[in-house]
């Protein structure tokens, strides 16, 4: 009995002492301002780990350490990381990513990134204030990108659907014959909900829908009612560019009508002095307003098939290229199907979409990553009969893969491939046509193989 009292004194002893230093650790967390989720971080947990191991007097390092010798390390130790992921590149072929942003000075800054099966790695900024505008120059900077990762490595090399970029990426594949320009395909999508947005119903409806979000959060005692009536929830949510935010508020603002519709004829709303303004009446008058839900229903109905591509495209989970064909193809149906194949409804929505598409989705290495995805090959037996796809298939072996004979043990992979023999007939293989994106090796050790063979 008098053991276990002891243990339990201890054991309170302890907890407490893990609660001081807690506090320290929380406290250092506010005062910097950091963000709560980099708790999260392995680094720290090394960190916590290593202090204990030293134990007690660990001395501070200085602003000096911080910043010049401890930093010239901590380079080594990414640079020793970044090994791992070019022999990658070696072994299998990457992709280069052009990232443009704008920093709080209006600079243009240029990320490059590279993109392997190891994953993505960072690989530089360069400031383009003086020449991001020009094609040519932006060609001049990507050729020296290339060459400093070994054209024999690089497959292709993405940017966004800017004239300007789309010059420098035509100009790279003149001069190197061996390697795709590619658009990316998350602008592509969005660049075809920029379209759409412009067609006069849905562009009165999100106006509208701008103005009267706009119009609810302007005022706090708007807010205030809006809340009340929806029990907290937001009209206003965020997505990854512009017209994915305003197709998610359209979203938000149907889920919430019969709510939003309790709000504008409330005694409350009757009473406030905003409900005799002019833009208050328009307000009220909008969600009052039958048409106006009709147009947010079509909408939605055009837009949320094209932003779940968006999302595919967009995200981390699988390699997207392999899906871009069957997601496209996907969305377009599901339009057709909410319209019950009333042509007149979705016209001008499949000019945009299929305008976009042929322009600048419509890939070859898109056509043989949907060719040689075994989830859709295996379903589909009249695929390789599209010659859409067979060609695009094709033409990625002619230019990505020089020798002649490789091409002949590709060809014949190929059909093993397409009768599902050796390895793709596989129980292993079977049971992860529909589980696993085509990211994990089954052949030989050789880059052309794992180019157009992956599982």
């Amino acid at each position: 009995m008098k053991m276990l009292r002891q243990r339990n004194i201890r054991e309170s002893m302890d907890k407490n002492e893990v609660l001081k230093v807690h506090q320290y650790i929380a406290r250092f967390w506010y005062q910097a301002d950091l963000s709560f989720n980099l708790i999260k971080l392995k680094s720290f947990e090394n960190m916590i780990v290593v202090i204990g191991q030293y134990g007690p007097h660990l001395p501070i390092p200085s602003c000096h350490d911080i910043r010049v010798p401890l930093l010239k390390k901590e380079v080594e130790y990414t640079k020793n990381l970044m090994k791992d992921y070019k022999e990658q590149w070696v072994k299998y072929g990457c992709t280069i990513m052009f990232e443009a942003w704008t920093d709080r000075k209006q600079r243009c800054i240029i990320n490059f990134l590279v993109n392997s099966q190891a994953g993505t790695m960072f690989l530089k900024s360069v400031d383009g204030s003086d020449f991001v505008k020009t094609g040519e120059k932006l060609f001049e900077l990507l050729d020296a990108i290339v060459e400093e990762v070994g054209e024999e490595n690089v497959v292709q090399v993405v940017t966004d659907n800017r004239s300007n970029y789309v010059l420098a990426g035509k100009l790279l594949e003149d001069k190197r014959k061996h390697i795709y320009w590619t658009p990316c395909a998350a602008h592509c999508i969005d660049l075809m909900l920029e379209d759409i947005g412009k067609l006069p119903l849905i562009r009165k409806t999100i106006r509208r829908t701008i103005n009267l979000v706009g119009f609810i959060y302007a005022h706090s005692s708007t807010l205030s009612l809006l809340r009340n009536c929806t029990n907290e929830r937001e009209l206003v949510r965020y997505a990854i560019t512009r017209f994915a935010t305003s197709y998610l508020t359209l979203e938000r603002l149907h889920k919430e009508k019969a709510n939003i519709g309790k709000m504008f004829i409330s005694d409350e709303w009757i009473l406030n002095k905003l409900s005799k303004e002019p833009k208050g009446k328009e307000a009220a008058k909008v969600v009052l307003m039958p048409s106006f839900w009709n147009s947010v229903i079509y909408t939605l109905k055009v837009m949320a098939p094209l932003v779940k591509v968006l999302r595919l495209v967009d995200g981390e989970t699988k390699p997207a290229i392999g899906y871009i064909y069957e997601a496209m193809d996907k969305a377009k149906e599901t339009i057709i199907k909410s319209f019950n194949n009333n042509e007149s409804k979705y016209k001008d929505v499949f000019a945009i979409v299929d305008k976009r598409w042929n322009c600048q989705l419509h890939r070859s290495l898109h056509a043989a990553a949907h060719f040689l995805n075994p989830e859709f090959f295996h379903d589909n037996t009249d695929l390789e009969f599209d010659f859409e796809v067979t060609n695009g298939l094709f033409d990625c072996i002619k230019k990505l893969v020089p020798q002649f004979d490789v091409q002949q043990k590709i060809l014949t992979k190929l059909h093993l491939f397409k009768i599902g023999a050796e390895h793709f007939g596989s129980e292993f293989a079977m049971a992860q046509r529909k589980t696993h994106s085509p990211s994990k090796k089954l052949l030989p050790n050789d880059k052309y193989y794992t180019i157009f063979f992956t599982y």
